[in-house]
């Protein structure tokens, strides 16, 4: 304690309590003589378990464990027993061990919404430009590319089977590590003289724990027995990338590192997973590196080491210049000199207690002694003597608590003024408002207004009926959804992220009123709350509401005129009503803000095809598809500029291409269909509609258009007038239903019906008169 409290002095910066520590100088120079030197264009591979706890591998003391592959690794290499992970969430997790930096800093504090921001190089990019090559093979949709975390690599493998409506449950959307391992093993094995990087990223442990066979039989018993069971599956995964080091000879020139992104309850502290606590079954993940030559074999390091170590040792290892700011600091002092002292403190977090559910955040500072956790409630662990962290401290050792609870307000001080502006995903608009309604929030949102809150402690009952009903309204279940949440709303009525579940489970369920009275007891309780604005705004869309939708989100933007949530409503609001001029100012300042997300950039396409200014569409299009070949409605919107500059050859192609990345877009089918009809190819024309028709029953195009194209090869009428009343009874705007008559007026005029025929016309006209002509929105939503 006196080391500690030595430190620790009054008026001590923080860049003080930060500073690297750096090893004795002949040390360090004793290893760059004998080992930096042969390791310049050594190979890399970086093995990432989720949710691996420390304490559940047998080299660090689990007896139950099945992990020889790891075990043997760590006889071969070096076990850190100490590493602290700054987070218990996979994505900014991933985000701090790929800068080195604090989540403070690199501005990812939660999975969903914000992305990791290209002002922030990772270790690839770094790797990327001293000549590595680099690839990227990751086991679960919250690393998918769109969040930011492909920055550097030249193959990123992200290929996940979506299937309708996965995308809710963002962290179970997932490849098991045999698929991950099969990807990264067809990469390594490319020829290419390069040194390689290779990340590989395996998420089996998450739940639900279902390891396959044999590990499923093996492990059979409850869910810590089928944890263990995944952790030995993906250590057997780890196993096949270091045989095949072996068999190609170049495991005497590759670097090994195994590390996790943060731990699992398992019942430890009433939590069953992660994402709420900081104790050290959340945050003490293992960390074992292997240098080539068996240096150091069998080394057991005590000191205390943290993930965001991880870049600088490797660039020291590597030879690489550093950027101009880490976080981390480098192990390789502790590979030269085991018994030195580790990092002086070791920084978590749990903000989305505050962000998404209106509680208090917990922060900790861990020393090498004690482990602070700063809550309404404070506590103070030794866990050397106490692992569990039962043993709370405060009340005997108050000066140790109030030293470290004031380097703590230091550090989040210094985290405050030098956080990022946010970087939203690279998400499509399905997507985007799939996750905001489960309570993936952006950046926006404070983690700390100095508000007097609820101690996390007295309110996990509550955060796990939230995250069942969470999972209902996943699973689809939109009416026990609403049922849980009223209930959770009786014990805790102003829960943030209960309420906007409920909003979004009323919405599924039609009852859209109930929804709007959710939100704006949000919004009168606090007027300037984004994530309400957005929210309502959002349901005024969908409705048609175009000038509320325009007006809550100009409050949204007085708020923060930095929202391209804000913008892009509007933008689509303009559009809807043609007004692609009033549109295009909001588009172009949203993708000025945040040039990655390309669902704006998209729009800003549409808009400006919609303006007929096809050459900056064509580039804008082209520029997303040669980084996004796949993006939804970019090929559909790159047939539209064609439709409509007359090259139609290539507007069919698009339009194929569309539908061949996404069958089920109706507005692509749709057209293509239309191009049929235009060029006289009425059997593809109506092939294509009996398709839109067989798939969306109710989209009353397909009636229409598919009565047109049997009347234009003189179909029977009586074959035709069904899909005309059905199209006319599911049409609601007036372009629709002056088609669906003026079409109803032909086929009674080829059956002879002339009385039927002047009142179809009539309708026809009452219908014509008001509306434009008929066309598909040029913009998908």
């Amino acid at each position: 304690m006196r080391r500690w409290r030595m430190l620790l002095v009054t008026g001590l910066s923080v860049a003080a309590v930060a500073a690297v520590f750096v090893g004795a100088p002949q040390l360090r120079s004793l290893l760059r003589a004998r080992v930096l030197h042969q390791l310049r264009g050594a190979n890399l591979l970086l093995v990432t378990l989720d949710t691996t706890r420390a304490d559940r591998l047998g080299c660090y003391g689990h007896a139950g464990a099945e992990t020889p592959v790891l075990d043997g690794l760590a006889r071969d290499g070096v076990l850190f027993e100490r590493c602290i992970t700054p987070t218990a969430f996979t994505l900014p997790s991933h985000a701090s061990i790929m800068t080195g930096l604090q989540p403070m800093f690199h501005g990812v504090r939660l999975n969903g919404g914000v992305a990791l921001s290209d002002a922030h190089p990772t270790l690839a990019k770094q790797l990327r430009e001293n000549g590595y090559r680099c690839g990227g093979f990751v086991g679960a949709f919250v690393l998918d590319s769109r969040w930011g975390l492909n920055q550097g690599f030249e193959a990123y493998d992200d290929e996940f089977a979506l299937k309708p409506g996965e995308m809710l449950d963002l962290a179970r959307v997932q490849r098991p590590g045999n698929t991950v391992v099969d990807a990264a093993l067809q990469w390594l094995q490319a020829a290419d003289e390069r040194p390689f990087f290779a990340w590989v990223h395996l998420y089996d442990p998450h739940t639900p724990y279902e390891p396959p066979d044999p590990y499923r039989t093996r492990f059979a018993g409850g869910p810590s027995r089928r944890y263990d069971g995944e952790i030995a599956f993906a250590d057997s995964q780890v196993g096949r990338l270091l045989d095949w080091l072996r068999s190609s000879g170049k495991d005497e020139r590759t670097i090994v590192i195994v590390i996790g992104d943060h731990g699992e309850g398992l019942g430890s502290h009433r939590e069953e997973e992660h994402g709420f606590f900081i104790y050290d079954y959340a945050v003490r993940v293992p960390l074992i590196v292997r240098l080539p030559g068996g240096r150091q074999q069998g080394t057991r390091v005590g000191a205390q080491t943290r993930t965001i170590d991880v870049v600088p040792t490797v660039l020291e290892l590597l030879g690489v210049a550093p950027p101009a700011r880490l976080d981390g600091e480098s192990l390789v002092p502790l590979l030269a000199d085991p018994r030195r002292q580790g990092a002086a403190y070791a920084y978590s977090e749990s903000v989305s207690l505050s962000m998404q559910y209106g509680w208090s955040a917990l922060y900790s500072l861990r020393t090498p002694e004690y482990t602070y956790i700063d809550a309404p409630r404070p506590e103070l662990y030794a866990p050397l003597h106490d692992p569990g962290e039962e043993d709370n401290l405060v009340g005997r050792l108050p000066g140790v608590a109030e030293e470290l609870r004031a380097t703590l307000a230091q550090l989040r001080e210094a985290g405050a003024r030098g956080a990022p502006d946010p970087q939203e995903a690279n998400l499509d608009e399905e997507t985007m408002r799939a996750l905001a309604s489960l309570g993936y929030v952006g950046g926006t949102t404070r983690t700390d207004d100095g508000a007097v809150r609820a101690d996390p402690k007295d309110m996990l009952e509550v955060y796990d009926a939230i995250g069942v009903a969470a999972g209902t309204l996943s699973q689809g279940d939109h009416a026990g959804a609403v049922s849980r949440l009223e209930a959770v709303l009786k014990q805790d009525p102003g829960n943030p992220q209960a309420r906007f579940l409920l909003a979004a489970g009323y919405e599924k369920l039609g009852r859209v009123g109930d929804a709007r009275v959710v939100l704006d007891g949000v919004l009168q309780e606090d007027p300037e709350n984004l994530r309400a604005l957005i929210a309502m705004a959002g349901i005024l869309a969908a409705e048609g509401e175009g000038e509320l939708t325009v007006a809550i989100c100009k409050r949204a933007l007085a708020k923060d005129t930095r929202n391209t949530q804000a913008m892009a409503l509007i933008a689509d609001a303009y559009m809807d009503r043609n007004d692609n001029l009033g549109a295009l100012p909001y588009l172009q300042e949203a993708v000025a803000i945040q040039p990655k997300l390309t669902r704006n950039r998209n729009n800003l396409a549409a808009c400006l095809i919609g303006l007929r200014r096809f050459d900056e569409a064509e580039a804008e299009l082209n520029g997303i598809l040669s980084t996004h070949p796949k993006f939804p409605l970019a090929h559909f919107n790159l047939g539209l500029l064609y439709e409509e500059s007359g090259r139609l050859g290539d507007a069919r192609t698009a339009y194929a291409k569309e539908l061949e990345l996404q069958p089920d877009s109706v507005v692509a089918r749709f057209n293509l269909a239309n191009l049929f009809l235009r060029s006289g190819d009425t059997p593809a024309a109506e092939d294509q509609l009996r398709q839109l028709l067989k798939a969306n029953p109710d989209e009353p195009r397909a009636y229409l258009f598919l009565a047109r194209a049997l009347l234009a090869r003189a179909a029977d009428p009586a074959e035709v007038l069904p899909l005309v009343r059905e199209g006319l009874d599911r049409s609601q705007s007036p372009d629709l239903k002056a088609l669906g008559y003026f079409l109803l007026a032909d086929v009674y005029s080829r059956q002879g019906r002339r009385v039927e025929v002047e009142g179809a016309l009539r309708s026809a006209q009452y219908y014509k008169a008001q509306t434009a002509p008929v066309q598909v929105p040029p913009h998908g939503r």
